[in-house]
């Protein structure tokens, strides 16, 4: 979240929340996956960073400027955390579907793609590793070394990454976050597929779903060959 604070206090500067700042603002919202407690304590903060800024002169910016700056913490969709849903592309929906439950992830990421080369998500990847998250990579062989490739990168920072070296493709595109959901669908990782592909990412929470995709997944983390 110190992404959001940083826009909040930079909005500050003049005192107002520019329509621009405010979908800047949204859009960094979109790209997270936030739930009850961590809402509430971005609109604590914006009291708190508007208390360090007024005064007598800029005191009525200031009231615009916090009921602008809670507006749009309020319209973010929390009820979207509960159930599944489904994505579609051409378009960031996919995308941002994946970098929010990446964000989620509190323990554990099984993530098994035929690719991974979207900048965006291999960030939210390296976000989740940096704060304890034991992250976990299936890939195949054939386009680990294409160029624009992350997985060479998300190995050298530490992420345990094993492929398919068979003559046959590891197709899947899923990915398993903590015990709680499965992401999955045609969607592929790439930036070729948020922009011109028409593709799918569905979000599966039944338990029994989960349970199968973790078989899946260590069945063939048995079989591959480390990176």
């Amino acid at each position: 979240m110190d992404h959001i604070i940083h826009q909040l206090k930079q909005s500050l500067d003049d005192d107002f929340l520019s329509k621009p700042e405010r979908k800047s603002l949204s859009q960094a919202l979109e790209d997270q996956f936030l739930d009850t407690n961590q809402i509430t304590f971005l609109r604590t903060k914006v009291f708190e960073l508007a208390n360090e800024k007024v005064n007598d002169k800029n005191y009525r910016f200031i009231l615009e400027w916090i009921k602008d700056a809670s507006n749009v913490l309020s319209n973010y969709p929390l009820e979207k955390s509960k159930s599944d849903d489904s994505y579609f592309s051409p378009g960031d929906h996919c995308r941002n579907a994946i970098v929010q439950h990446l964000n989620l992830a509190k323990k554990r990421l099984k993530i098994c793609v035929f690719t991974i080369s979207d900048d965006i998500i291999t960030e939210a990847i390296l976000r989740a590793k940096r704060r304890g998250v034991d992250v976990m990579v299936l890939t195949d062989n054939d386009k680990s070394f294409d160029l624009g490739s992350d997985i060479e990168k998300l190995s050298k920072a530490g992420i345990s990454v094993k492929m398919d070296q068979t003559s046959d493709h590891m197709h899947h595109k899923f990915m398993i976050v903590d015990t709680d959901a499965v992401l999955s669908g045609s969607y592929n990782w790439t930036r070729s597929a948020a922009r011109f592909n028409h593709e799918n990412v569905v979000v599966m929470k039944e338990e029994g779903v989960v349970k199968s995709f973790m078989s899946e997944f260590d069945k063939l983390w048995s079989e591959m060959s480390d990176y």
